[in-house]
Order: structure tokens, then sequence, then C-alpha cells
């Protein structure tokens, strides 16, 4: 069995998730796991159940828990054991994550005081990762806040131990970024703050480290009525005499350009490691592609994983969105975007050549030998791609797309579906709150299916429903249930789920476009079809229809649940029905089949046959 506290407190047996029952329950187990193995009396745990004030029938109650704890724990029942006067949770310390936490962190103490660096921030590095989520999550009363409160102190100077650590062995570029989040979440916190500004230095940002101070100092006489300590002043006169060594490895690429990592990430665990895992042998590029339908997540994910490999390429971090479906903006083109990486890069626009090929050669020569990552964003396809590659294995590129690269020699790709209905279930809890979904589980998970588990549309619904507080649920739902007009209630500000499908069809050919208006009218809801059933609706040659789905397929239009065997995402259907509706532009095929007689996909079927 393993015993969570960091975070949402749960057990696992086995790998398995054990329920716990009710609060009771599970402040009678976190107050025997904090002491685990040792004897908690039973005037600590009535104090703890019930805030202070226990009942009369507080100790029969008491009892009453113990017993469905047990139950609950199944064949390992025996752990809690009655010793004297309280009782015992005889688990070793290592099955808490807590406890193990706290031994991982003191090992990496002893390791950096032993000069074992590289040991020590591996340490710190899998303590931190042990947390998922605030410490005693959802257990509100004075007893386990204090004890939360401890938990995140401890937590926070492990982090800042860690990127100490991290600055001293010249990584500044790659810790600015959680540095300047902990500042934001902690201002009045000096040895975050120091850090942060010794980072900037290092970068070579000592006017951006000195706007730190400021910052700090102001709060600080605001909030507080005190000046900054001894030790951040010294640093901020430092910094003004410029008597504070350098040691990032400088040149140009040692700078930042990654996008903020959104704090409403859900899922995707198994793409994560999949994607963390891959490393070519010898000196071959390292090129990861995540593709995926519009709305899938794929920026969010390859953002995500830029800042979990930027640790490993301090020598710059750079972003580029290539527009390749971005509404009123056409897909750069590979001169301009290699202009962009080269000013990034830190050269000056008179060292940048006109020509397009003798750009992708001083790109390539800037970054040879350097340690650096380049987020190829919304890239329209290998072609746009290609003059973009470092040639050199040091760097790492990540390459977000909505067709796949097929195209692109030596890369490693990941498509992205939607959400699992538990993780689709997680993103929307987390955006909309837990105070008006928990009491509805089963009204979230009709939401979520409603928007087919596309993490743009319950992200945009979740959002909705986040910020119009005189909404219920069934509000929500029946909005939803409206299926000619769903598409319209999942638009939030510039964020629209049927202005992404719009870009990706505005990107078809005449052909694609023909079909996906003929398919998604004449087929029902998650019905799939195969190529015979296109060619006789589009009057085309199986052959010839067989590669329109393939394209489509690439494309992520359709999905594929058998090998010929083809289908519509829901949305992506109602979005083709929408656009059957409009007057033909590419020609009059729709006409010939009559608009609101389409026969279904199993009429076409039984045809064929």
């Amino acid at each position: 069995m393993y015993f969570k506290l960091l975070g949402t407190v749960r057990v696992q047996r086995d790998g398995e998730r054990v329920g716990l029952g009710g609060l009771r329950q599970q402040r009678l187990l976190v107050m025997l796991l904090l002491d685990v193995g040792k004897v908690v009396g039973a005037d600590r745990l009535l104090e703890a159940m019930w805030d202070g004030e226990p009942p009369a029938t507080a100790r029969r109650q008491l009892h009453n828990a113990v017993a469905a704890l047990r139950r609950s724990f199944g064949p390992a029942k025996h752990i809690v054991v009655k010793d004297g006067p309280g009782y015992r949770l005889t688990a070793a310390a290592q099955d808490v994550d807590a406890h193990r936490f706290t031994t991982m962190v003191a090992a990496a103490s002893a390791a950096a005081a032993a000069g074992r660096t590289d040991a020590a921030v591996e340490l710190l590095e899998s303590a931190l990762a042990l947390w998922d989520g605030p410490a005693l999550a959802g257990l509100h009363s004075p007893v386990f806040e204090i004890v939360a409160a401890r938990f995140e102190e401890n937590r926070l100077a492990a982090t800042e131990q860690l990127a100490g650590l991290r600055l001293d062995g010249g990584e500044a570029v790659a810790v600015v970024p959680q540095l300047g989040e902990l500042v934001s979440r902690h201002p009045l916190r000096e040895e975050t703050r120091k850090l942060l500004m010794l980072a900037l230095h290092r970068c070579g940002r000592p006017a951006d480290a000195l706007g730190v101070y400021e910052q700090g100092r102001r709060l600080l006489r605001d909030e507080l009525g005190v000046d900054p300590g001894a030790g951040l002043r010294e640093l901020h006169e430092r910094i003004l005499r410029d008597d504070l060594p350098h040691r990032e490895p400088g040149g140009p690429g040692g700078r930042s350009f990654l996008p903020y990592d959104t704090a409403h990430f859900t899922g995707r665990a198994a793409e994560l490691e999949f994607l963390t895992g891959c490393r070519p042998a010898g000196t071959a590029l390292n090129i990861l592609a995540v593709d995926g339908m519009a709305g899938a997540g794929k920026t969010t994910l390859a953002v995500r994983l830029a800042h979990q490999l930027a640790p490993g390429f301090p020598e710059g971090h750079l972003f580029i969105d290539l527009h390749g479906h971005t509404a009123g903006q056409e897909p750069l083109d590979p001169g301009a975007a290699l202009e962009r990486l080269l000013l990034d890069f830190g050269l000056a626009p008179a060292q940048i050549p006109p020509d397009p090929g003798q750009r992708a050669a001083r790109w390539r020569a800037e970054v040879a030998e350097r340690r650096v990552l380049v987020v190829l964003d919304n890239a329209l396809d290998a072609t746009q791609v290609r003059p973009l590659l470092p040639g050199t294995g040091k760097a790492q590129v990540i390459i977000t797309s909505r067709r796949r690269l097929a195209g692109l020699d030596g890369v490693t790709s990941r498509s992205l579906d939607v959400l699992p209905a538990r993780d689709a279930v997680a993103l929307f809890t987390r955006i909309a709150g837990t105070g008006r979904t928990q009491r509805r589980p089963d009204a979230v998970a009709e939401v979520v299916a409603l928007c087919g588990y596309l993490p743009l549309a319950v992200g945009i619904a979740a959002w909705r429903f986040h910020n119009r507080p005189a909404w219920s649920l069934e509000d929500l739902v029946c909005r939803l249930r409206d299926r000619a007009g769903r598409l319209a209630e999942l638009r939030l500000g510039d964020r629209s789920v049927a202005a992404q499908f719009e870009l990706s069809y505005r990107k078809l050919t005449p052909g694609q476009r023909r079909l996906v208006r003929v398919l998604g009218t004449a087929a029902r809801s998650g019905e799939d079809f195969d190529a015979g059933t296109a060619a006789l609706l589009l009057d085309l040659p199986v052959r010839e229809a067989e590669r329109l789905l393939e394209e489509l397929f690439d494309a992520h239009v359709l999905g594929q649940r058998a090998t010929g065997r083809y289908h519509f995402h829901a949305l992506v259907q109602e979005h083709a029905r929408a656009k059957a509706a409009e007057p033909d532009r590419d020609d009059g095929l729709l006409t010939a089949f009559g608009r609101t007689t389409l026969p279904s996909v199993t009429k076409v079927e039984c045809r064929l046959r």
C-alpha cells in the first residue's frame, strides 16, 4: 500500500485507489500517517476528527471509524492496530509520500554538502515530483491547515535549494521561469527573490534583476513597513557594481522565449512519459512531433514538455508560432521564420542573409554544438518545418501540427486523441471549481461528453460556467444538448471551437471539402463509413475516394477505429453539417442528392452490396 498526503489524501493498494469513505475516516488516517509507526492517542484523534469539539458519542464513533478504515484496506486491514491509549498504523515510513519527501530532501542536503551536486539535484527533483497538489487538499480544519502549511514551507525550501544548485551548475536560463512563478506566488519571500535576481543577472539581464529588487522593496514597504533584508540589499548593490561572476555559457542563445505553462494542464501523463523518454542514439537530431485535431491541446502539451526538458538545454529556449492554422494570418514563410529565429537567437538584422537558403545555413551554423531547445508551434506541413531544423544532435526540436508530419525524416511523433472521460471531468472541475461541481458528478460527466471530451471545448464550457455564477450545471447541459446550437455555445471571447474547425476546413482542397460536407450530412452521428460509401456519394472511383479519406485522416478531420473504416468526431460532424447548409462554393454536388434527403450511410452500403 502507498499513502498520499502531498496533494489529495488517498491510498493505493497494488496500484488501485482505495475508497476511504467519509471525511472523518480521512482525518483519522492522516493523523495516523503523520506519526506512522507510533501510537497516536485517542484524545488527539478525537480533536482532529471533530475540530476540537467532539460530541458525547465521539469515542464510539472513533471505534466505528477505525473499523470502517480497516474494511477499506481489505487484506491489509491488520496494519491499523489498537495500542494502549490509542491507535498505530504499522506501515513503513517510505510508503508515505510525505515521509519519503523528508528523507529525500535530507539526503540531498547531505549530498550537496559533500560536493555531489548531480546527486543532490536528482534527489530534490524526485522529492518534488511526489507532489501533485496542495498538501492535505480537502481537509479544511485548523489542525490540518497548520500541518499543511509546514509541508508547503518544506516544499518551497526544497524548490529554492534545487534552484540554487541548478544556478551553480550554469542553468540560469532554465530556472528563470520557475523562479518568476515562485516570486509571483510568494512576493514577500526574500530568498526566492534573491535567486531570481541572481538568475536574471547570470542570463545577462541586470536591468530585469534590478527591477525585481525594486518591486520587492516597494512590496515590503507597503505591506510590512520594512526595508529589504541585508542579503537582498547586498545582492542589489553588487549587481549595480557588476562585481558578480557571470556563470552562464554566454553567447546569443542564453535566453528563454517559452510561453507560460498553464496551471490547468490535466492528464496526458502517458504522452509526456513517452515523449520525454525518446532520445536517439549517436549524433541524430531529436525531433518530437505532436499532432492532432483542432482543439486537442497540442500547444499546451508541447509547452509543458518544453518546460520539463528545458533544464537539459541551458543555452536557449526558442518558441515560434508558424501560423499553419491561425485566423487572419497566412502560414509563416520558412525564410521569415528563420529571420525570427535568428533575431531571437541574438543576431542583429544586418547579420541575417537575405536569401532563404543562406538564412537556413546561418541558422544551422549558429545552433551547431549548442544545447538549445526549439519549439515550432502550429506547423502547416513538413515542407514549412524542414528548413528550420538544426543540423546537430545537441539541439532538441518540438513540433506541433494538425497534420501528421509523415514526410519528415527521423521524427518521433505522437497523435493526440480527445481526453479520457476521467481527465475531461478533472479538467472541467479544475477550471469551474469544486464548489459548484462536486455534488453533481453525473451532470459534469454529461457536460464533458456533450463536449466530445475535446480539451478546447471542455475548457470553454468550464470557463463559461465559472464566469456565470447564476447558472446551474443543468443550465449548461440544456444549452449543450441542442445539437444545432452546440458549437455556438462553445465560444468564449476570441476562443471558439467552430472557428478552429473552420481553419482546418479552409486548408482542405475543394475535393476534400466536398467529401466532408457530403459525409457529414449523410452519416448518422458516430457511424463509421468506408471508401465504397464515399465513392458512391461523390461518384468517384473507389481508389480516388480512399485517397481523399486517407488525406482527411492525416489532417485529423476524420478518425479511424479499424482499417478502412472512418468516422467524424461529433463536433466536427456538426461543423460539417453547418457547412453543407451554406451555399455551395466548390460545386453543386450537394444539390444532386437534395439537402434534406441525403441517403444514410447504411442505405448507401446496402446499395453497394
